[in-house]
């Protein structure tokens, strides 16, 4: 039995549609019926710049939502029928059966998330690569609490600043600060202001404005009990540095490798977030942001998913999916297809 999937046959090369044989999981796997796929702009500089080494041929994809087809002889938390969301686990980036850019793929049951009633697939394939990034920034390498599932937390007095408020990572990262009790400074453009404001953040900074005034209202409302960056631009990187120089000195944590040199007494800190939570010493957290965090966080309503924009054509569009991507013309949205379409 084969399915048809997206392969990226050699380096650099376009994504092809062939078929790849119906996987059989096996210990700690899942088989999932791929019903939607979540597409990242790190799949684009994957296939485009080479950004992370992989072997070829392979299915690219990160992350998807589905419906589980059958479980490996150990698994005992999912069943078939359930439907969940699911990261490529690191270990698994050589491995074409787990690519999400497919109609059925590998998953490992522990970075899964059963997804409970109320909580579509869609909101499933949304969110759940980028809040791993942003929960793995926010709490492991920045020291931020986390949020509870009952309720927003009482306001700690503690001040952060999420540049890109607007973004895919940057709403999320704002949903999850202000639910475990951060007052969040952000930014946005004008148009996204609304859906922003639905985050709700303390202040909304216009990014649009001149760079002079985007630094003087930063500084107004500083300082900052951390400072996280969900863009990684030039500009943003300008800014940030001024800002930090201004005050003596600092760092600031980056969800991107971003661009521009800093100042002696500036770092950046970067880490490929979603996939430390693979590590030994973060096997606690990594069980409470699949068991906990993503299916009540989404279900009560305490992280707000990101806003979805679906690309028609299936696994035939994927490349143009990429191309979207990387030529920069996906804002503040995260790109979805249904590859059976």
């Amino acid at each position: 039995m084969s399915h048809q999937a997206a392969w990226i046959k050699e380096q650099h090369a376009n994504v092809v549609v062939d078929a790849a044989p119906n996987p059989t999981p096996g210990p700690g796997e899942l088989l999932v019926k791929v019903k939607v796929i979540g597409f990242s702009p790190l799949e684009a500089k994957i296939q485009k710049l080479a950004l992370i080494p992989i072997p070829y041929p392979n299915v690219l994809g990160m992350s998807f939502a589905g419906i589980v087809e059958s479980v490996g002889p150990d698994v005992s938390s999912f069943k078939p029928g359930d439907e969940v969301a699911t990261v490529r686990d690191g270990s698994k980036g050589g491995d074409p059966r787990f690519g999400a850019y497919q109609q059925y793929a590998l998953a490992s049951q522990t970075s899964t998330a059963k997804l409970p009633h109320g909580v579509t697939l869609e909101t499933g394939a949304t969110s759940i690569l980028n809040l791993a990034a942003v929960a793995t920034a926010l709490s492991i390498y920045m020291g931020l609490d986390r949020p509870s599932f009952t309720s927003k937390a009482e306001a700690n007095g503690k001040k952060i600043l999420i540049y890109g408020g607007s973004s895919p990572a940057g709403g999320l990262a704002t949903s999850y600060a202000t639910a475990a009790g951060y007052e969040v400074i952000t930014t946005s453009s004008p148009k996204n202001k609304d859906f922003v404001q639905s985050l709700q953040p303390s202040i909304i900074i216009d990014h649009t404005q001149p760079g002079e005034e985007i630094l003087s209202n930063i500084r107004s409302h500083g300082p900052y009990e951390a400072i996280f960056d969900a863009i990684g631009s030039s500009d943003v990187t300008e800014v940030l540095a001024e800002y930090l120089t201004s005050i003596g000195g600092g760092s600031y944590n980056s969800l991107n490798v971003s661009e521009g040199p800093l100042p002696a007494n500036v770092e950046r800190k970067f880490a490929p977030y979603s996939l430390s939570m693979d590590k030994p010493e973060h096997a606690d957290f990594r069980t409470w942001f699949y068991t906990e965090l993503v299916p009540k966080g989404l279900q009560t309503g305490i992280i707000t998913p990101t806003r979805p924009q679906w690309i028609d054509g299936g696994l035939g569009q994927a490349q143009k999916a990429l191309d979207l991507m990387m030529e920069g013309k996906i804002s503040s949205r995260k790109l979805l297809t249904d590859p059976s379409a």
